[in-house]
């Protein structure tokens, strides 16, 4: 069983009941972020593999970003090894992050990421479930690669496959970075080897009190029964034919903040229920090969990427209207009041 982040053993653990809100009140109106998992082409129906993958859907980013220009969005690029290790996705993000255009963060594909001690298959694809010491050198190489090829110091984390557990919090500290967000809230992985957050809040929370910030990647549940979500949706309706049914009964359905798989109506409802639970950052996201056709299950055509940025272009004006401005990493953790414990 994989370990979970916000149930870890650390120096100030949260157990389920000791969850600490951020206080961003001084942000004032409710915010949004734009996190993109920027990683290699892989077909994600096969087992794992360190090679055979590709990166030449970099070229698709200036469309995104020029969309994200547009709106005012200055989206935060979680790059992992291979983009790294690729000229033209250095040179083109670490460009936007000196022109103030996104923010850079990091993400561990374990896989395809030095150093290789591990056997490779699905349980190790989640970096919770690594001894402590290869999660930490993975994630070392990766962060000491992005600061010496990008020219930055990245501040937020996502584990690849959401996969962050008990030796990720003192890591990540150890490493000056200040948010994590592998947290997707009200999921469960846990079949797969992988976390279990389904009961975890959706609103940003405290890992170390004032040092380590959790920013969740924004699910809601929506229905007439959605005020049980938590515990329904997975332990009672575990099943697919069941949340099928569930869905069209219009009595439970969880709704995922992205544009992959999530129609643009049921992202639009999303957000409306989002902000009547009073979350203060809603925090999209998306996978950077999903800017190009071919290379997830999502944008199989041309058709389909059109939709994607329907999708973006409705789900921003959307926020905007909504008086939901968009934010950075940066500006969280200033009205956080972070405090370094370096």
């Amino acid at each position: 069983m994989a370990r979970q982040l916000g149930a870890m053993r650390t120096s100030n653990p949260l157990a389920m009941s000791e969850f600490k809100h951020v206080d961003l009140t001084a942000l004032g109106s409710p915010r949004f972020v734009l996190t993109v998992d920027t990683e290699e082409e892989f077909d994600w129906t096969k087992p794992f593999a360190r090679d055979g993958f590709g990166t030449t859907h970099m070229r698709a980013v200036p469309r995104f970003q020029g969309l994200c220009d547009d709106h005012g969005i200055r989206p935060c690029y979680l790059v992992d090894y291979p983009i790294v290790e690729d000229a033209y996705g250095v040179e083109l993000l670490s460009g936007y992050a000196q022109d103030w255009r996104a923010e850079i963060g990091v993400q561990l594909h374990p896989w395809v990421n030095p150093p290789f001690d591990e056997a490779l298959n699905g349980y190790n694809s989640y970096a919770c479930n690594l001894p402590p010491a290869l999660e930490r050198a993975k994630l070392t190489q990766l962060h000491t690669a992005i600061v010496s090829r990008m020219g930055v110091k990245p501040d937020v984390y996502r584990a690849g496959r959401y996969g962050a557990g008990d030796a990720t919090p003192v890591i990540l500290q150890d490493l000056g970075i200040a948010i994590d967000t592998s947290v997707r809230a009200r999921f469960d992985y846990s079949s797969q080897h992988g976390p279990d957050f389904s009961t975890y809040p959706v609103r940003p929370y405290w890992i170390r009190d004032g040092g380590l910030m959790e920013l969740p990647v924004t699910t809601v549940y929506s229905g007439a029964m959605r005020g049980a979500g938590s515990t329904m949706f997975n332990d009672v309706f575990g099943s697919r034919a069941a949340r099928s049914m569930l869905s069209r009964s219009k009595l439970l359905e969880r709704i995922a903040l992205t544009p992959e798989g999530i129609p643009l109506d049921k992202a639009l409802l999303g957000i409306d229920l989002a902000l009547a639970e009073k979350v203060p950052i809603i925090n999209l996201s998306l996978h950077s090969p999903s800017l190009a056709v071919g290379h997830t299950p999502y944008v199989r055509d041309v058709d389909q990427l059109e939709r994607l940025y329907n999708w973006l272009e409705g789900v921003f004006c959307h926020l905007r209207n909504s008086g939901v401005r968009p934010t950075t990493m940066a500006e969280i953790l200033k009205a956080s009041r972070f405090k370094s414990f370096r």
